[in-house]
């Protein structure tokens, strides 16, 4: 009797082991260009589809993949993570790329950043040096534990819920993540993707052509219906922007400003779409184009690089460099239209929006009454001397202009005081 239990044992054990291993497969076979996931039997996103064409295109043209795997390991196709605005075809997918000789851990994304018709790649891994400076090595064990549950190997656990936000594309997909000692949570913090600091990975100056590195190509596929704009050829982007600076100071000097003299400059590990920024020795004033400037219109770049000049121009000093801390915070009334402008473009893809529109009525800081009167008188001349931008730039700055002016009142009473 116990050598019949045991036998039904062992063949339940074998039987269970074989559903196992009979299931959809992790990694199809060798002969597959780009080996898909199929621990799960999610459709892959058209824009995934596409990319793969795409890639298997380059690798018809310069071989490349066979390399890759041998280098990283099999991209994970249905675990990629997709940040930005499909409808718009304004896109990136972080992919993650699985080594069987590591224990259960993400070591390397595949990055992709599909805006329009072009598609700009990178491989990145955990050690890159921009993105642990920028705090974003997080990503690789988020995706980890997407893959892996419980069983990855990575130090971050994340909660199934994501916490969601956006500000222009800036942050996205926010994830409450947790370190254990054991079984005890030793700390909880909330991560965001920042979108900027991953795109700027795929600047493909320095990757010399070879696709195991990152490049830039027309996708395969591409073009999303519906009637381009005439300005879609001027667009700033990241491959243009620098033989289009005279174009811009020309048409900004048109406009009423002339900054041939002032430089301008591509930066990374900047949070707004363009800034200015004084040399506290010379006093010398240069423009820096932020990442975020390439997710505007063309008639909203030039928008904002008039704002930006007519700071270079016409800013009156401030009085106080250092902002003053509010004990307790002040607290704002917002007008519906403005807190429709923050549901609409800004935090629309949020889990609980209300609570970061909440959010942006307490101020915790004031600069002084000149840096809201800059500001102040920026947006004005902007509004009056390019007023055809976009319906969701206009919105932006009418907020923006609307949140100084208010700021600005209450910085000359407390800075009077």
């Amino acid at each position: 009797m116990k050598q019949t239990q045991l036998y039904y044992a062992l063949m339940l054990f074998f039987l269970v082991l074989c559903s196992c291993e009979d299931d959809i497969p992790l990694f199809p076979e060798e002969n597959e260009f780009m080996s898909l996931s199929t621990k799960s039997s999610i459709t892959l996103d058209e824009n995934i589809l596409q990319i793969q064409a795409t890639m298997q295109k380059v690798d018809s043209t310069i071989p490349f993949f066979n390399r890759f795997k041998e280098l990283y390991g099999n991209p994970l196709w249905q675990y990629a993570i997709p940040m930005g605005e499909e409808d718009e075809r304004d896109i990136s997918f972080f992919v993650p790329v699985y080594k069987d000789n590591t224990k259960k851990i993400i070591n390397t994304i595949w990055f992709f950043d599909l805006v329009g018709d072009t598609l700009r790649y990178k491989t990145i891994t955990r050690d890159n040096d921009s993105i642990c400076y920028y705090q974003q090595d997080f990503v690789f064990d988020e995706l980890s534990y997407n893959i892996f549950g419980d069983e990855s190997t990575a130090k971050i656990k994340f909660e199934a819920s994501p916490q969601t936000r956006s500000w222009v594309k800036e942050y996205y997909d926010c994830h409450y993540g947790i370190i254990q000692w054991g079984e005890v949570e030793v700390h909880k913090e909330l991560y965001c993707k920042e979108r900027t600091v991953w795109k700027q990975e795929t600047v493909i100056d320095f990757t010399d052509n070879n696709p195991i590195i990152g490049g830039e190509t027309p996708i395969i596929g591409g073009g999303g219906g519906g009637t381009p704009s005439p300005h879609d050829n001027k667009k700033l982007n990241a491959s243009n922007w620098e033989q289009s600076i005279p174009e811009i100071k020309k048409k900004i000097e048109q406009l009423g400003c002339n900054i041939d003299t002032i430089p301008i400059a591509l930066v990374t590990g900047c949070g707004s779409n363009a800034r200015v920024i004084v040399d506290k020795e010379t006093g010398k004033k240069r423009i820096e184009i932020c990442y975020k400037l390439f997710d505007y219109e063309y008639e909203d770049q030039t928008s904002i690089l008039y704002h930006e000049a007519y700071h270079c121009l016409h800013d009156k000093p401030l009085s106080n460099e250092d902002p003053m801390i509010l004990d307790p915070p002040l607290l704002i009334s917002m007008p519906i239209e403005c807190e429709n402008y923050l549901l609409k473009y800004v935090y629309f893809d949020c889990t609980n929006p209300q609570q970061f529109v909440a959010g942006d009525k307490i101020v915790s800081e004031l600069y002084s009454p000149e840096y809201y009167q800059n500001e102040i008188n920026a947006y004005k001349s902007e509004r009056l001397v390019v007023p055809n931008v976009s319906t969701k730039y206009d919105a932006e700055r009418e907020y923006m202009l609307w949140r100084y002016m208010l700021l600005g009142g209450h910085s000359s009473l407390m800075y009077n005081l």
